[in-house]
């Protein structure tokens, strides 16, 4: 996982957007001369959608594999992406469909022939096993950018530190705060595809919590999560499945009950056995209302 997020924090480096008197440039740091004519700015450069896509599918390419952690990466890759895009107020593209379908779909020689042989291949990989975050909107997906920079940020340092990483538990409190924000905001937990990265957010975290705790000192009070919440919709289903079971395990008790008497079995018996049971199924039923 460390190198996930070092290949994470080192592309994102590599790209970064300054807003000057309304006007966004971006700063392509020693890799200018790749998307532009001249390094001064003089000549003619790649639109900003365009290096950015770049980007985008070298990091998909520098990762290629089919385990569960590039998968993952994938995942936060897409994140990266949407968050710069974002940063384009204007871009006019609202979601990953919009994206595909204004600077890679047609360009599959151009993409091969600036990221390598293959990397169309590997981002339409990618695209497929992700369809799920093709229609989800850009700016809700933006969100999530600012906890996985934090979540960079511990996984980096600590490899960098280890036990001197003096800065973890404030760094950790940081990634908390922003996961939090994300937990409460019902437009977030109220959708499953914003749930699976919420979770996953959450799985990396506490894998770090507990590798920090084992080699630094400053790592044993970092915070602990809180659940993901859950819709109201899901508890709602929830109650209501344990309330038919409740009303089929009456129907059951009554249908026994009358077999007794079929069969001759004592009255008294037959009673105290529905007794029983009634005041059983009651105290469920205060339980889920």
């Amino acid at each position: 996982m460390d190198n996930l997020f070092e290949t994470i924090n080192k592309f994102d480096n590599n790209i970064t957007v300054v807003l000057n008197n309304s006007r966004l440039t971006i700063d392509l740091n020693d890799t200018k001369d790749r998307y532009c004519t001249e390094e001064d700015g003089g000549g003619e450069c790649f639109p900003y959608e365009a290096v950015v896509s770049s980007f985008f599918i070298k990091l998909l390419k520098y990762m290629n594999g089919d385990d569960l952690k590039y998968k993952k990466f994938a995942e936060y890759i897409i994140l990266w992406l949407f968050y710069k895009l974002n940063q384009k107020k204007e871009n006019e593209i609202s979601n990953l469909n919009d994206f595909h379908n204004k600077y890679i779909k047609g360009n599959e020689n151009h993409i091969d022939k600036i990221n390598g042989a293959g990397s169309y291949n590997s981002y339409k990989n990618i695209i497929n096993n992700k369809k799920y975050l093709n229609t989800i909107d850009i700016k809700e997906m933006s969100k999530f950018y600012v906890p996985l920079k934090s979540l960079c940020k511990l996984y980096t340092e600590y490899s960098k530190k280890k036990k001197n990483y003096t800065t973890c538990s404030q760094d950790a409190q940081d990634f908390a705060k922003h996961f939090e924000g994300l937990n409460q905001d019902s437009n977030i937990t109220e959708n499953i595809s914003y749930r699976e990265i919420l979770s996953s957010l959450s799985i990396d975290y506490n894998d770090f919590k507990n590798e920090c705790a084992k080699n630094c000192s400053y790592c044993n009070d970092i915070p602990t999560l809180s659940e993901i919440k859950t819709p109201p919709s899901s508890l709602m289903g929830s109650k209501l499945t344990s309330v038919l079971l409740i009303f089929a395990a009456i129907s059951i008790s009554f249908g026994i009950a009358y077999k007794y008497s079929l069969f001759g079995f004592d009255k008294r018996r037959q009673r105290q056995y529905l007794r029983e049971n009634l005041k059983k199924i009651k105290n469920k039923m205060n339980y889920y209302i």
